[in-house]
């Protein structure tokens, strides 16, 4: 599952870079949704973009390799098998591991998923960033469900 995440993220940021010019987009549904091409050297939403390259590197990419050595431990040797809590594992470790290729061998990660609602702006993210998300909503509503149920 980590390869899958891993690799739909990998050839939408491909076809990204290779079919839209860079800082540029289309719509989708105008004024709500867009595909873009902006390349973000920072976090979230391009925090700590400004810091110098060999900083970010070793920061960022250093902290993303842990999260996936860790998760990947802990589907491979945790005592927790189920399938839901090792889909959120899978999820994390996916998102993680696709942004991670994107800041060691490119210095960035591409982001191209672009919404609007009235004046406001969600920043562009991918969809490293969603399995992220979403993976972590999966662990942190199953550790809730599974908690309630032993008590």
């Amino acid at each position: 599952m980590i390869l899958l995440f891993f690799m739909l993220d990998y050839y939408t940021k491909l076809y990204i870079s290779k079919h839209i010019e860079l800082n540029s987009g289309f719509y989708v549904i105008k004024g709500f949704f867009n595909i873009v091409d902006v390349r973000n050297k920072g976090v979230a939403f391009g925090a700590f973009a400004n810091l110098p390259h060999l900083l970010r590197l070793v920061l960022f990419s250093g902290i993303s390799l842990i999260v996936f050595v860790a998760v990947l431990y802990l589907i491979l040797f945790g005592k927790n098998k189920n399938l839901i809590y090792i889909l959120g594992l899978s999820l994390l470790a996916g998102g993680t591991l696709g942004n991670l290729y994107g800041r060691l061998f490119k210095g960035y990660v591409v982001d191209f998923l672009d919404f609007h609602v009235g004046q406001y702006h969600y920043p562009a993210f991918n969809l490293a960033d969603s399995f992220i998300t979403i993976g972590l909503f999966i662990l942190i509503i199953y550790k809730m469900v599974s908690s309630k149920a032993k008590t």
